[in-house]
């Protein structure tokens, strides 16, 4: 929606995990990470760049580590009286079993502290054409789907509150 583009958020800390992360600041960081798109994939490599610019102009802390056993951790370190912001893409589909701890942490913190979490998955059982946008509140904790997306953000569409 329009009136969020006239927001701004402070943002007091960004973390990165990965197993492996891909530090883009650097020119071999962003090669490699580019290498993984398709040749003919013009335009994500377009967002892919302009992403690189945007990130380079302000870096978040890359940890290598594992999500479901360095949540916790992080989440107990959080900045007392701000709204803590937990993101993921499609991570949560590859952690198998463990997909349920990372949840269990979030559900833990999310009853101590505000939290957020936004995700992406399945907007709908069986819908497989694109992702949808998810986030959860706590201490509510009630998931809604806040937009529909192409797979490699070709697109966005916000849903209204009726959705």
């Amino acid at each position: 929606p329009a009136e969020l583009l006239g927001l701004r958020p402070r943002v007091r800390h960004r973390r990165g995990i990965d197993l492996s992360p891909i530090d883009v600041t650097s020119a071999e960081g962003a090669l490699l990470l580019k290498s993984f798109v398709w040749a003919d994939q013009t335009d994500r490599l377009e967002r892919l760049d302009h992403a690189i610019e945007t990130l380079r102009l302000d870096p978040p802390v890359l940890e290598r580590g594992d999500i479901a056993e360095r949540l916790p951790a992080l989440l107990a370190d959080r900045r007392l009286g701000a709204l803590t912001v937990v993101y993921a893409t499609a991570v949560l589909s590859y952690l198998g079993d463990r997909q349920a701890d990372v949840l269990t942490t979030l559900d833990r913190a999310g009853h101590q502290f505000p939290l957020a979490f936004l995700w992406t998955g399945q907007p709908r059982e069986g819908e497989h054409s694109y992702w949808g946008i998810w986030i959860r509140l706590w201490p509510e904790g009630e998931k809604v789907l806040l937009a529909h997306a192409g797979f490699h953000g070709q697109w966005l569409e916000w849903l209204g509150a009726s959705e």
